[in-house]
């Protein structure tokens, strides 16, 4: 069934539930009846029909051999050609969407209101062929006793359209709702994660610039150089434009660029690790996903402390999945730790685009510091 859906436009509030979407979301209209589903279905019905018709007409002559193939076949045709006419018009016409479908029983009601006329209407040209087939050819069609019984026989026959075509378009409703209850979640998904990117980016931006303020006051030269990397960032991080997800190398560009930078911050107080198996450079990650979590590492176990500290970045493959680790060695876990902004943005929009599938933990390690460990499944094609 050619339903068009008018294009959704994402709400103003993320308030808004996919459910309230849904339900103003227009399912558009019905503009030709010739593309539905409900063709092959009349094919089937009316050849039933002529099935029927056929048989029974064919029952009247078997006992008399002398009887021409021909005539039973011209009045199954006689008893089938008002039907498949009738299904014809009904078909390019748009009545069966009126009223709705929801609930069933006034759809039904509207459309056997006319089944009266439609017994009449058959029967009428029904004899009429007949009569006149017997004028031209002398053919006795037997109409003795035949207008009860046609009349029950198109009453059946009309209830029996009448579901196949209600099921029809329930099932055929039932999927356009599905398939826009997911579209309505996937807009609500990209927007929520340019929500989540758009706080992600002023939060990184402050911190920077704070550390640039802060080797202002110390040496200009590095605090130039500071800027200059992060005038490189910068590009580098909106270069990315509205991507959700981008490879993991560029997404280790970006960690090295603001590495280098924290490094003039913390000039010799830093050792910077990293083990990237270059199985998963080509892996996609949701972009700017580590850097608020390295950015922990550096605020909670570099700037607390005075001495050499070390901090490593890991990732694997292993099992269909994609294994980061971010450790610092200076700080442990203190007892009712709770998530700040940039953990807590980071689980969101895992959540968002991987549901339960992706994993995000912070812990003490065994030996010393904290380690963030990130779990992603990874895409058929990678």
């Amino acid at each position: 069934m050619a339903l068009h859906l008018t294009r959704m436009r994402l709400p103003k509030e993320l308030g808004l539930t996919s459910r309230g979407l849904a339900e103003r979301a227009s399912l558009g209209s019905i503009s030709s009846w010739g593309r539905l589903p409900l063709v092959p279905l009349a094919t089937l019905w009316a050849f039933l029909w002529m099935l029927v018709s056929l048989i029974e007409i064919a029952a009247r002559f078997l006992h008399d051999p002398a009887v021409p193939l021909w005539q039973p076949m011209v009045l199954t045709a006689i008893s089938t050609c008002p039907m498949i006419v009738w299904l014809i018009v009904h078909l390019r016409s748009n009545r069966y969407l009126q009223p709705p479908i929801e609930p069933p029983r006034p759809w039904f009601y509207h459309h056997l209101r006319q089944l009266p006329l439609l017994v009449i209407g058959y029967i009428a040209i029904a004899d009429g062929l007949r009569f006149g087939l017997k004028a031209v050819t002398g053919v006795d069609a037997d109409f003795n006793g035949r207008v009860p019984y046609e009349s029950i026989k198109v009453a059946l026959f009309y209830c029996l359209w009448l579901g196949l075509v209600y099921g029809t378009l329930s099932l055929l409703r039932s999927r356009e709702q599905s398939a826009q209850l997911a579209r309505t979640q996937q807009a609500l998904a990209e927007s929520q994660l340019s929500r989540l990117q758009a706080q992600l980016r002023p939060h990184f931006l402050f911190n920077t610039l704070n550390t640039v303020s802060a080797l202002m006051q110390t040496d200009i030269v590095r605090a130039d150089r500071v800027l200059a990397r992060l005038g490189d960032l910068l590009r580098a991080s909106l270069g990315a434009g509205d991507a959700n997800t981008v490879p993991l190398q560029e997404e280790v560009r970006l960690l090295r660029l603001y590495t280098g930078i924290m490094e003039e911050r913390f000039a010799g107080r830093v050792l910077t690790n990293w083990r990237i198996a270059d199985d998963t450079l080509h892996l996609q990650i949701p972009v700017m996903l580590l850097q608020p979590l390295l950015e922990n590492a550096f605020k909670h176990g570099i700037e607390q402390t005075t001495g050499i500290e070390q901090i490593s970045v890991m990732a694997t493959r292993d099992a269909g999945r994609l294994n980061i680790k971010i450790h610092n060695t200076g700080s442990v876990l203190a007892v009712g730790w709770r998530e700040g902004v940039g953990i807590a943005n980071c689980r969101e929009r895992l959540r968002v685009l991987y549901g339960p599938a992706a994993l995000l933990d912070v812990s003490n390690d065994l030996h010393s510091g904290v380690e963030t460990s990130i779990s992603l499944p990874l895409r058929a094609d990678s």
